[in-house]
């Protein structure tokens, strides 16, 4: 059902906002913005675009990079509101870690926050989110779909009077999800390149069903990479029509990072080829070590990389160190107070290196990861999203890619490419490896983004290819 521009419900915008001209109500958000956030952080363009069309009840889509504030434009949102109507914003997480990172950090802006979770998810805490005590409410899409406690409060014409908004964060995962739901998956190498990518069940083809069940709520879909095909299969998904949402555009590429992709010299599976990334003890001190996370493809492998950054500090043996100083893992299977324990010492600074699958989640704010690196082939959305990870203070980072100059049964030649059927998942993981363009253009072309034509014109990229 699409939202009704003019019929008001109880917990509403201020008549005179919603009746405003467009450029006025940007300027007031605006104002409205400027006394909440540090003066070197004022509101974006794309932020500001996106709250007005939320104002005016529409369902949009913003497409902007990591590092965009796009977690910022709910709070903006928020704050059009007065106190008083006690405003609810739902925001759906494909990983549970990303919401434990989003609730500190609407905690610490003074907003009240809950990720719900099958664990948390008391009686005690539904009657709270009922009563309109928490300002943003997280969850899984698990949650969304199967708990019959959250099920009951939703529908709850009290709730559903105080929902101001429902949020999709990393949107691009419903496009994962789709393939699970129609079995594509099952053939996709590129696929299973990313365990842990979330908990895959083919009834998340159903949100689309149960985000629609409200009455004059906008819907606000949040993404840093996505092709246009997704795009299309998303909101096929959700059941909206193109023309019924309006799209949020910014730039998706991050000029500050250095991209540079080698080919692998040892197996993918010995992970040896980063032996060269990180120095001896006698020559650099764990806390010297430049901030790392390094993603692999299997929860197995993680462990292997901590093996051979290990052997390359002169400290074999340490990855059977729990508290080691140089580097953690974190996957699915791990147990969630080791989990804590790895995200706040990386946090403070305890140990420099992280070695992770996908589980640890897409949109941490991490100002300290200064490099990612990411071991093999994947998907190009997926490590688009990886290696956004770091230079997120805005100053240079490195994103490092080791990936496989052969793979069996993968297209490892140009003519092999040129053959092959383009919009194909493992077509374009193939491609990304062995493609002689400049990368940030590569990634610019995959999402079909027409600034790559101003990239072309800038200075030179500093990416391996250029």
């Amino acid at each position: 059902m699409s939202p009704t521009k003019n019929k008001s419900t109880k917990t509403s915008l201020a008549k005179k906002r919603i009746q405003m001209e467009e450029t006025e109500l940007q300027q007031a958000i605006v104002d409205n913005c400027l006394p909440r956030y540090p003066e070197n952080e004022p509101p974006k363009p794309v932020q500001v675009d996106v709250v007005a069309n939320l104002v005016k009840g529409r369902h949009t889509f913003v497409m902007a990079r990591t590092g965009c504030w796009k977690s910022r434009i709910s709070e903006m949102y928020y704050n059009l509101f007065a106190k008083t109507k006690k405003a609810v914003i739902l925001v759906l997480n494909p990983l549970n870690v990303l919401g434990d990172n989003q609730v500190k950090e609407k905690v610490a802006q003074k907003y009240t926050s809950v990720n719900l979770k099958n664990q948390n998810f008391t009686p005690e805490v539904a009657a709270d989110i009922q009563k309109g005590t928490y300002n943003f409410v997280y969850l899984s899409p698990e949650v969304f779909l199967n708990n019959q406690m959250f099920f009951e409060i939703y529908h709850n014409p009290t709730f559903q009077d105080g929902l101001a908004l429902i949020v999709v964060d990393e949107a691009h995962m419903l496009y994962s999800w789709g393939l699970v739901a129609n079995k594509e998956a099952k053939k996709s190498s590129a696929h299973k390149r990313h365990q842990d990518r979330a908990v895959f069940r083919p009834s998340y083809g159903d949100l689309g069903r149960q985000m629609m069940a409200t009455e004059n709520k906008p819907v606000l879909l949040l993404l840093a990479t996505c092709r246009p095909i997704a795009i299309t299969e998303i909101l096929k998904s959700l059941k909206i029509p193109e023309d019924n949402i309006h799209f949020s555009h910014a730039e998706l590429t991050r000029p500050e990072l250095q991209i540079l992709q080698f080919p692998m010299e040892s197996s993918l599976k010995s992970a040896s080829d980063l032996m060269n990334m990180f120095g001896n003890k006698k020559e650099v001190n764990s806390e010297d070590i430049v901030p790392t996370l390094i993603y692999s493809g299997t929860r197995n492998a993680t462990f292997q990389v901590m093996k051979v950054v290990n052997s390359a500090h002169g400290t074999a043996g340490e990855e059977y160190n729990p508290d080691s100083a140089l580097i953690r893992r974190y996957h699915a299977g791990t147990g969630d107070m080791d989990k804590d324990d790895t995200i706040l010492g990386y946090e403070r600074g305890d140990f420099p290196c992280i070695s992770y699958t996908m589980a640890l989640g897409l949109g941490q704010n991490w100002k300290r990861v200064r490099r990612v690196i990411h071991m093999g082939r994947g998907d190009p959305s997926c490590i688009n999203q990886m290696i956004g990870r770091c230079g997120r203070d805005g100053k240079p980072g490195l994103a490092i890619l080791f990936v496989e100059q052969k793979c069996k049964f993968g297209l490892n030649t140009p003519e092999a490419i040129k053959k092959a059927d383009k919009h194909k998942n493992d077509t374009r993981m193939d491609a990304l490896a062995i493609t002689p363009v400049c990368l940030r253009i590569a990634f610019s072309i995959d999402n079909k983004s027409v600034e790559y034509l101003y990239k072309l014109l800038r200075p030179t990229c500093t990416c391996m290819n250029s």
